[in-house]
């Protein structure tokens, strides 16, 4: 048995093999900080998803609808066995369980976990989409993402994270807010 890291934090199982997959998380109602804690250890006690490493978490003003609290955001790093659609799936389950509740659409929410990358795969489903429609244009993605992995390449925009990261049209704040504490 291996350990897996997340952040620093360990957990003891046996690393996934797969696909290597770029997951952003926020949250801003509540404990911001521990729903995002609480999400990474979620993942990390599921079989089929070990979690690689975690980025540094951020404070942002929400976009779209902005009548709300900010945000705290973060990517982790997964690999996983699960295909894109089963790990959606697994990822909304989670997201419940954490207590997110049906609000307005880009309202506030307690977690919410979204697909970027999921290795090299385009896909436009109805309920999926990777990579992640909009990612490219949300610094409070590609800020995160770009100190986890600025040579990763989009394989839709075909450019590096760090060349979509200098072209972002979004010019909102984003400050460090700190990192997760180890499990």
């Amino acid at each position: 048995m291996s350990k897996s890291k997340s952040n620093g934090a360990e957990t003891n199982k046996e690393p996934a093999a797969g696909t290597r997959v770029f997951l952003s998380l926020g949250s801003n109602v509540g404990d911001r900080m521990d729903y995002l804690h609480q999400a990474i250890d979620g993942m990390a006690h599921l079989e089929e998803i070990d979690v690689v490493k975690t980025s540094a978490i951020y404070e942002t003003q929400p976009l779209e609808v902005t009548d709300q609290e900010k945000f705290l955001n973060m990517i982790a790093e997964v690999k996983t066995t699960l295909e894109p659609t089963q790990l959606l799936k697994s990822l909304k389950k989670l997201e419940k369980k954490l207590g997110r509740k049906k609000r307005r659409a880009k309202g506030p929410r307690e977690i919410d976990i979204d697909i970027v990358f999921y290795g090299q795969a385009v896909m436009d489903e109805p309920d999926l989409t990777i990579p992640h429609e909009k990612f490219h244009q949300r610094k409070f993605v590609l800020f995160p993402l770009s100190h986890l992995a600025p040579e990763f390449r989009s394989p839709r925009e075909e450019k590096t994270v760090a060349e979509l990261l200098h072209e972002c049209p979004d010019k909102s704040y984003i400050h460090l807010h700190g990192h997760l504490k180890n499990a």
